[in-house]
């Protein structure tokens, strides 16, 4: 079958095709009511939120590591760490072992926010989630984990 801009004879988008519109305007209605409902009030944006969590998760953490956990690039996460430590929620310091590398750690003000954003994120989350039965999410959220350890795998 050929398609064009994903569509097929129909008109209509094909099975991936739709699925994957609707995976990408899900995960930003998820990203933009977090936002709006708990981020904002903290002046942080989605990723600035997602590095902070991965940096707290890790506790120290390279960050070549910070980024690929945190599904950005290196680039993109210079932006944001620069953005994270003028507010003093974030530190660099030299990796012990090899000074070409850097290593990212919270401060005492940045764990004190993750501490404070974790349950009210993790509200947000919930409430965009609600409407979903527990096996329905159980089935969304083990797909979701398959798709990503298939995109991962080498091919």
């Amino acid at each position: 079958m050929t398609t064009t801009l994903g569509k097929n004879g129909s008109g209509a988008f094909d099975g991936a095709t739709e699925a994957v519109l609707h995976l990408h305007r899900a995960a930003n209605a998820v990203r933009q009511h977090v936002e709006q409902e708990v981020l904002r009030a903290h002046q942080l944006t989605w990723t600035g939120f997602v590095v902070l969590r991965t940096v707290w998760a890790a506790r120290r953490i390279e960050t070549r590591h910070a980024a690929e956990q945190a599904g950005i690039s290196k680039a993109t996460l210079t932006g944001v760490v620069d953005t994270l430590s003028g507010r003093g929620l974030m530190r660099r310091s030299d990796h012990p072992d090899d000074g070409r590398l850097v290593l990212l750690q919270l401060t005492r003000k940045g764990h004190r926010l993750i501490r404070d954003l974790l349950p009210e994120s993790q509200g947000a989350e919930a409430y965009a989630l609600s409407y979903l039965e527990p096996g329905e999410l159980a089935v969304i959220t083990t797909a979701l984990r398959g798709l990503v350890d298939h995109l991962e795998r080498p091919r």
